[in-house]
């Protein structure tokens, strides 16, 4: 009995000590060890162009993620590429529901992920005075755009603008000069097509059925807007008065109609995938593109050979002229089922710190949200396109397709390819938004 109840007793010990030493082995191991993981889109943010032919370990992304962690110890990082970036709102929300979403995902900022509140969550107690002061574009973040209201996301930092770019050596050999003389009225912008046409090259390319790429959609959409600014715009998408009603949206309509017609767009620009590899290869005089494509152009091109210009100026008595569309479209949204909210905005906030765009900006052609940020930081070049961009992006107007409500939006890009080529007017596609509101 005696001998039983030793042995007894030593078991009691064993499994005790064994108990104490698993407490204490999750407690050296850490247990405020933090696992982030994290979406991003695999292109137009923090993954440029260049990058995606690199390594992962090479990205900017993937080495911030390696400096935050080296900050933070016993914090790691996962990142997660989401290769389809309008896809990723659908499977974000997905997740979301069934409480399994990222701690934060790269999505479209405005209506886009305004459309995801019940999967988003509230970070306004976590985001730093500092950097509510020095970052732009809160408002894109920040519910229906109310100030006051619930902020689910962090702006990215690459503010992205769109213009065009233009093959230096076709322009010349057009006869054209567009750093002396950049056509600015629709007038001259049109004769300037007509005379590239005649010299026997292409004028512009564009893939305007692939869906949200950056095609000829957002150069409609800045003249539609420039007219009469963003807010009767807004009005017609909360069903306070109507597209069919609106002038503005039918003429710069038409206008996007003319390029096709008259042949300044590649024929088959409604279903084309590969205008911006045309461009590339200099089989294209211009192209719609923006900050995102600026390096890929200088590469293939030579820097000498590729320039940038504003959209002309739609009308003489426009609202907004000399502007151009863009503004911080991206956002990284915290989830609803985040455990550690906290420490994920504080890798926001890392992201988006002074040191880290300037490091961002090594990698890409940048322009940057935050405000204390120079032209001289950046180490721009007076004359070259990043040092325009940076200029131009001073007088933006936010992208349209973010602030229009999902349903308006969708069938306003999937419809202007129809637009484009005449199987559809324009009256009947601002009739077709006016159906889409409230959806």
């Amino acid at each position: 009995m005696k001998n039983k109840f030793q042995v007894f007793v030593s078991a009691i010990v064993i499994i005790a000590s064994l108990l104490l030493a698993t407490g204490c082995a999750g407690t050296s191991q850490g247990d405020d060890a933090v696992k982030l993981t994290v979406w991003v889109n695999g292109r137009d943010s923090f993954i440029g162009p260049s990058e995606q032919k690199l390594a992962q370990d090479q990205w900017y992304i993937s080495q911030a993620f390696k400096r935050f962690e080296a900050a933070n110890p016993g914090t790691t990082v996962e990142l997660v590429v989401q290769s389809d970036a309008l896809q990723a709102h659908q499977t974000f929300r997905t997740a979301g529901l069934a409480g399994n979403a990222p701690d934060s995902a790269n999505l479209w900022a405005g209506q886009f992920i305004f459309a995801l509140r019940e999967v988003t969550q509230d970070i306004t107690q976590y985001v730093p005075k500092e950097d509510l002061e020095q970052i732009n574009g809160w408002d894109t973040v920040t519910l229906d755009f109310k100030p006051g209201s619930p902020i689910i996301g962090y702006p990215v930092p690459n503010n992205q603008v769109c213009f065009f770019l233009y093959n230096k050596e076709i322009i010349k050999a057009a006869g054209l000069d567009f750093e002396a003389n950049p056509p600015r009225t629709m007038e001259e912008f049109m004769a300037a097509l007509e005379t590239i046409k005649n010299a026997g090259y292409q004028p512009m390319a564009a893939d305007e059925g692939q869906g949200y790429t950056y095609n000829f959609f957002y150069i409609a959409s800045y003249w539609w807007v420039q007219q009469n600014g963003l807010e009767p715009i807004l009005a017609e998408d909360a069903g306070q008065a109507n597209f069919a009603d609106d002038q503005a949206l039918l003429t710069a309509l038409n206008a996007y109609q003319d390029l096709y017609t008259k042949g300044y767009l590649n024929q088959d620009a409604a279903t084309s995938a590969d205008s911006w590899n045309k461009f590339l290869a200099g089989e294209v005089a211009m192209i719609p593109n923006g900050s995102f494509g600026v390096k890929d152009a200088q590469d293939a091109l030579g820097i000498e050979n590729v320039g940038a210009i504003l959209p002309p100026n739609i009308s003489s008595d426009a609202k907004i002229k000399d502007s151009l569309i863009g503004g911080p479209g991206q956002s990284m949204v915290v989830a609803k089922n985040s455990k550690n909210p906290e420490m994920m905005v504080k890798l926001l906030s890392f992201l988006n710190s002074k040191e880290e765009v300037l490091k961002l900006s090594e990698f890409q052609t940048i322009v940057p949200v935050r405000k204390d940020i120079s032209a001289e930081e950046l180490k721009l070049q007076p004359g070259t396109i990043a040092a325009q961009m940076f200029e131009w992006s001073q007088n933006y107007v936010f992208w349209v397709d973010n602030s229009l409500s999902p349903a308006v939006v969708d069938d306003f890009n999937k419809l202007l390819p129809l637009v484009l080529t005449g199987k559809m007017t324009p009256e009947e596609l601002a009739a077709q938004l006016d159906k889409d509101k409230g959806k």
